[in-house]
């Protein structure tokens, strides 16, 4: 997709959002009915969706956490979804009053909820909300709040979380990341999540494969990946230990329930670019 193609996506309530099903797992409240009477047909097959969800929304905020500890004082959160507790500014300057996010997403309730909050908050000097894609890196890079808010020239903090799932093959993803790894400056790191079934067993890998299925009904399909295809997204970054783990196991700031059901469902790592 180039920036030519990118057409904004309007707000489609007859059908689930991946923002808007995602923060149903987070928080339970639901934008619209469609997306409750997805969520329960989600749960009856993988009734893990929550966990999975706050596995993937923690590993975000430890991984936020630990690239403030780093001296990082900018973020660029792509996919950020629908706003929720913890948010990345919310996290960032808990540590760092002076830390500057730029918030983006494709889905239009996610980029009107984000604005509101920010506004509400009055952060909107030190944080935005951009409607871009992720498969048109250029739009996010070169636009004017990105470019207002982010330099360049000092290290930036990537997170780019439970994204991938939803950019096909097709669409060049490995790609897409090496263009946005070639503008990190030095120093920069990247934080990312993908669900995957390696680990899984029999029936869990059977969940996960028909909640994928019935998301075809979805704006957002999703694409499941190998631990070596998630991997490939690393390509010209160092892996921060612990490496690439489970979500619940990136430096957990609590003991990890090793009997949980939904720990093997996604993968995460952190990257730091030399």
């Amino acid at each position: 997709m180039s920036a030519n193609d990118f057409e904004s996506r309007e707000i489609d309530a007859s059908r689930p959002s991946a923002a808007r099903m995602y923060h149903y797992y987070l928080s339970g409240e639901a934008v619209f009915d469609v997306d409750k009477i997805f969520g329960e047909r989600i749960f009856q097959i993988f009734p893990y969706a929550d966990a999975w969800a706050h596995h993937n929304r923690e590993f975000l905020q430890r991984a936020v956490r630990y690239m403030v500890a780093q001296g990082i004082r900018q973020f660029l959160d792509i996919g950020s979804g629908l706003p929720t507790v913890g948010n990345t500014h919310e996290v960032s300057r808990s540590m760092a009053a002076d830390a500057r996010v730029v918030y983006v997403d494709n889905d239009m309730e996610a980029v009107n909820r984000a604005h509101e909050l920010l506004q509400q908050q009055r952060a909107l000097g030190s944080t935005a909300v951009v409607e871009a894609d992720l498969r048109v890196p250029e739009l996010i890079l070169d636009h004017p709040d990105t470019r207002r808010l982010i330099d360049f020239d000092q290290p930036i903090g990537l997170l780019i979380v439970s994204v991938w799932p939803f950019v096909p093959d097709s669409d060049r993803p490995y790609e897409l990341m090496a263009q946005l790894r070639d503008r990190l400056p030095s120093g920069s790191y990247v934080a990312m999540s993908h669900v995957s079934l390696d680990d899984a067993s029999d029936e869990l890998k059977q969940r996960i494969a028909a909640a994928a299925d019935l998301y075809k009904e979805t704006s957002d399909p999703v694409n499941v990946r190998s631990r070596d295809d998630f991997a490939a997204f690393y390509d010209g970054f160092e892996m921060i230990a612990p490496g690439l783990v489970y979500a619940p196991d990136w430096r957990p700031e609590r003991p990890v329930d090793p009997r949980d059901p939904a720990r093997p469902c996604n993968f995460a790592a952190v990257g730091y670019k030399p």
